[in-house]
């Protein structure tokens, strides 16, 4: 492939202060643009690779978000990575229902390959393969196997991975519309809730028998991590409580850390490396529990929740 009729060459020169050489250098060459390091995973099981794009390639990626990814379909069940929505909501609506089934999909960002972007591309942006191609080398990174493949850690990534998903959320969905059965999905957790008893061992068969006929992408369940529960047992699903009552929940021993961490910030005796942490905490407790974020905020007094919270009162009435 040349710069001979490219496409995207003349979309990058005509936004972006490149020339033609630069911006044909830099398509080229995008696909190893990445610095690479690794994260310990959650409860110790193993490390995660981190691939960050280099600050111009990053500038790019948003570029083709919001003009071309933007553009293509997100089903309704996905909740992560979406503007007014967050995992409250992907797990709220699985509440009031008497049985869960928890599925995650293993390594689901490098699973995601480049060739499955350019198959979707064509099919939902209408454009040519050329242009769907030289998209590809933008937004995937090359990686030790020589695959383009999806990247943790690159602006563009998320975005990709729910368009990605839109067949097969939608045939899920239709499996378990007819069946009863509630389905989200956060990034790679998905989430199965009904009150049929033994609905949840078929749709857990479907799910993997989805996974080898669909077109794209080619991913595997988590076999570890796949979770049957029922109202009989404590229900968790992406770090929240769903209770018995059909509400969802911080969690006793979460809102016992925040607590803590808030009395200490009264007191100045928290340490400055956890003032982000705690202003997190309380930014992600408005969203599952309002009223304990009221509670807190009362204790802490209102100098200094606003003082931690620096987007200010507006953003939380007065309790």
């Amino acid at each position: 492939m040349d710069a001979t009729n490219s496409p995207l060459l003349e979309l990058l020169c005509e936004e972006h202060p490149l020339t033609r050489a630069e911006a044909w250098a830099l398509i080229c060459s995008a696909p190893k643009r990445y610095k690479t390091h690794y994260i310990e995973k959650r409860n110790g099981r193993g490390r995660r690779l981190i691939a960050q794009p280099t600050a111009e390639l990053k500038t790019i990626q948003r570029w083709v978000i919001s003009k071309f990814i933007s553009t293509m379909p997100v089903h309704a069940v996905a909740t992560a990575y979406r503007q007014n929505k967050n995992i409250a909501d992907h797990a709220r609506v699985h509440a009031k229902n008497k049985y869960l089934l928890k599925i995650d999909f293993k390594n689901f960002f490098p699973s995601i390959q480049a060739r499955d972007f350019i198959e979707h591309a064509i099919r939902h942006l209408g454009i040519n393969t050329r242009l769907a191609e030289e998209l590809s080398l933008l937004l995937f990174r090359r990686d030790e196997n020589n695959n383009l493949s999806l990247s943790i850690g690159a602006p563009s990534s998320p975005a990709i991975s729910n368009t990605i998903m839109y067949e097969f959320d939608c045939q899920l969905l239709d499996y378990c519309t007819t069946r009863e059965i509630t389905y989200t999905r956060y990034a790679d957790d998905l989430a199965l809730s009904t009150n049929h008893p033994h609905e949840l061992d078929k749709a857990n068969e479907f799910v993997q028998k989805l996974l080898k006929i669909i077109r794209y992408p080619t991913i595997a369940i988590n076999p570890d991590k796949t979770v049957f529960t029922s109202r009989k047992y404590q229900r968790q699903l992406t770090g929240l409580i769903l209770s018995n009552g059909g509400t969802v929940s911080l969690g006793r021993e979460r809102k016992r850390t925040i607590r803590a961490m808030a009395d200490h910030y009264r007191k100045e005796t928290l340490s400055p490396e956890l003032h982000a942490q705690l202003k997190g905490w309380l930014a992600f407790s408005l969203s599952v529990e309002p009223g304990f974020v009221h509670k807190v905020r009362a204790m802490m007094g209102e100098a200094y929740y606003l003082k931690l919270i620096s987007f200010g009162a507006s953003e939380l009435p007065a309790p």
